[in-house]
Order: structure tokens, then sequence, then C-alpha cells
């Protein structure tokens, strides 16, 4: 399996939004950079909750991630009691 690197770049993302909202508060005003965070938001957000719902629904649901390989050996998952 190989790394995607997506739930960095979504941290990266979301830190660039609260920098731009930091700037426009330190600056006192409106701003070009409060602009661009209401036209960026919706997006960064919308990577964000994929990024890490989908990386949390990858690992719980048996559908080739952890859970289907277990589901094939007839094991039950590690750190299950039988």
């Amino acid at each position: 399996m190989t790394k995607t690197f997506k739930r960095e770049v979504a941290v990266i993302m979301f830190g660039f939004l609260m920098l731009l909202c930091i700037f426009d508060l330190l600056t006192g005003g409106e701003t070009p950079a409060y602009q661009w965070a209401e036209l960026l938001a919706l997006p960064i957000f919308g990577f964000g909750v994929a990024a890490f719902g989908l990386d949390a629904a990858a690992k719980q649901l048996p559908i080739g991630g952890q859970g289907a390989r277990h589901m094939q050996s007839g094991l039950p998952p590690e750190g299950y009691a039988e």
C-alpha cells in the first residue's frame, strides 16, 4: 500500500486558511486575505473532511483495507478474543 499524503496536505491547507484569517485579524480590516479566505474555505474544508473521513472509513470497512484480509483468512482481527 502506498502513502498518499492526503491527510498531511489537508493539515497544511487548514494551516494556510488559518494564516489568512490571522493576517486579516491583525491588520484590522477587510483585506484581500479575507476575501481569499472566504473563497477558499469551502474547498479546503471539503478536501479536509474527505481526506480524514475516507481514511477513517478505509480503516474500518472491510472493502479492501485490513478488514478484508482478516475476513479472507477466516481468523478474527488482531486484538479480538475468541
